[in-house]
């Protein structure tokens, strides 16, 4: 093995390592890794920005600038009014979300398609009743299934249709993956409507008794006043979890045996929504000063996108919402550290804002932090179908699976249809994108060029090929794919794709396997992402929003996975062979 080669390999595991820790932002972690590539000679000085004019980013691009176009629509709204008519049970209710989820995530990034089912997902368990914590992961998970289905439906089968088309000169078509992609998200879908309920909470709960907040515990400042029933009360004696005291303007140890509560202390508590509603409805408690004059008017439950500008900002530092008034009254976050004040709280992707203020200024800051309000809807939210940008997505469609264009080429049409229509501002829109995720793909490529060009992959293919069976594809096919849903619960799925698809090729050169099968196999494997909250953007968004524990995903993901991984192989065999 050369210098370079072993480089490469050291590069990118180490790589792998650092963004499976979560420490360090990954786009500092892909960019860093670029950088380092290119100062071992690893990848060229031409080559370093490639992956920026890359067919996979061009078209991750433009999907993501579509989907903010059909967010504001209203496509989904019909559904959301027609569901309980369609279904009156809890698992038809879950049927008809999973479905129309993955059906959605086909044509788009699987994170498009969960941020336009959210809302849906919001409303129908508020008007039926339903405790979200039962619906939220099957419906993350239905989004991962349906991207598996077409060339857009996730990064990863773009990026191998890519690695396919440079080394065969011709990508997979826009249905190919179907033939795996659907049997396999079928299959997942049926367990999904079975094993989560049995794992995520057997609560049942009445229709319209109690909405899904009821299930989400939020983390907020409250003010003990003169004549509540807390003054005198032992901390070890409170029904809530007291994270911080400040007495007189400074923080006590509020952990000592034997420390009270005093009227006039304010409390970082955590605590169930409803909870501290009752609270303040029997005047135990009220919210500080600072925030008691926005408690009477609009308040709005909004969650922190993968893409928003809130990710990292800490509550008192927040000055796109302070500078219009709003109180941020409350916070449902999975950080684990909470101490200081709630201005000292750290947000991350899946955090839920409660909101408190002027309506449409909360509009307006919704609309600039790149936030998804939960509930109530957007005052200016339209009641009718904007067809257009429905009609001409659907006609971007028609042209990529009829092979008349490439992607790249029928989604940049549709976007300059969007932008010539009026409904894409493209300098809004591109400041809007996830960009982190974005700078990683783009920085990634090069580096998965890379284990090709130095012939990393080559030695990886003879590694293999020396401990499996030449003469079985569906041995190599299904090691492939193993290897990949052994990596992609710790990292993303494109940044798998970038470095196993040439070690894919590899060893389809070596054994005369068909690289498109193991392509396939890679990029479903990639996807297969049911087992930990960090490895997709959909998982931590969820996460967030309905309160799991990072053990939750491991129960209610490894018969998703099992099923999933089971049936795909028979399609493959079936197939692609």
């Amino acid at each position: 093995m050369s210098f370079e080669q072993a480089a490469i390999l050291i590069l990118l595991v180490g790589m792998l390592i650092v963004l499976a820790l979560d420490r360090i932002r990954m786009e500092v972690v892909a960019v860093g890794g670029l950088g380092l590539g290119v100062a071992l000679g690893l990848v060229g000085p031409a080559d370093a920005f490639a992956g920026f004019s890359n067919p996979a980013f061009v078209t991750v691009v433009e999907i993501l600038l579509i989907v903010q176009v059909l967010g504001r629509s209203g496509i989904l709204d019909p559904l959301a009014r027609r569901i309980s008519d369609i279904a009156s049970t809890e698992t038809g209710v879950l049927a008809v979300l999973c479905l129309a989820t993955a059906s959605i995530s086909v044509f788009m990034n699987n994170i498009g398609a969960l941020a336009l089912m959210i809302p849906v997902v919001t409303s129908v368990c508020r008007v039926n009743g339903l405790d979200s914590r039962r619906v939220l992961m099957p419906v993350s998970f239905a989004a991962l299934l349906g991207g598996l289905c077409s060339i857009i439906g996730t990064p990863a089968n773009l990026i191998v249709s890519n690695q396919l088309a440079a080394a065969t000169g011709r990508g997979f078509a826009f249905f190919d993956f179907a033939w795996v992609g659907v049997p396999a998200a079928l299959a997942g879908i049926l367990v999904l409507l079975v094993w989560p309920q049995r794992v995520l909470g057997r609560e049942a709960i009445g229709r319209g008794r109690l909405p899904p907040q009821a299930f989400r515990n939020v983390v907020t400042e409250i003010h003990v006043p003169i004549g509540s029933p807390f003054a005198g009360l032992p901390v070890a004696d409170m029904d809530l979890t007291i994270h911080a005291m400040r007495r007189g303007g400074a923080n006590l140890l509020h952990q000592r045996r034997g420390t009270s509560i005093e009227a006039g202390d304010i409390l970082l508590v955590e605590t169930s929504l409803p909870h501290l509603e009752s609270l303040f409805a029997s005047g135990s408690a009220s919210l500080p000063d600072r925030a008691a004059g926005s408690a009477t008017v609009q308040r709005v439950e909004a969650v922190i996108m993968p893409e928003s500008t809130l990710v990292g900002s800490r509550v008192g530092a927040l000055d796109l919402l302070h500078s219009r008034g709003i109180g941020v009254v409350a916070v449902a976050t999975q950080t684990p550290r909470i101490e200081g004040s709630l201005d000292d709280l750290q947000l991350s992707i899946g955090d839920v804002l409660y909101l408190s203020g002027d309506q449409e200024a909360i509009d307006e800051a919704i609309d600039e932090a790149d936030i998804l309000p939960l509930w109530p809807k957007p005052a200016g939210e339209a009641a009718e179908i904007r067809w257009p940008p429905v009609i001409a997505f659907t006609g971007g469609i028609a042209l990529a699976a009829l092979d008349l264009a490439p992607p790249e080429l029928a989604f940049g049409l549709v976007v300059i249809v969007l932008a010539g229509l009026g409904s894409l501002n493209l300098r809004k829109g591109l400041a809007e994108l996830d960009w982190p995720i974005l700078l990683m793909l783009a920085t990634m490529i090069p580096l998965g060029e890379a284990v090709q060009t130095t012939g990393a992959a080559t030695v990886l293919a003879n590694g293999l090929m020396s401990v499996l069976p030449a003469d079985s594809s569906l041995i190599l096919a299904v090691a492939m794919m193993g290897i990949a849903i052994l990596i992609t619960p710790f990292v993303n799925n494109a940044s798998t794709a970038v470095v196993l698809g040439p070690i894919a090729l590899g060893v389809a050169t070596a054994s005369s396997v068909s690289p498109e099968l193991l392509l396939i196999a890679v990029a479903l494997g990639a996807s297969v992402d049911f087992l930990t909250p960090i490895g997709h953007h959909n998982n931590t968004l969820v996460m967030g929003l309905a309160g799991y524990r990072f053990s939750d995903f491991l129960r209610a993901g490894w018969p998703v996975t099992i099923v999933v991984t089971a049936t795909a192989t028979i399609a493959l065999f079936i197939w692609w062979m």
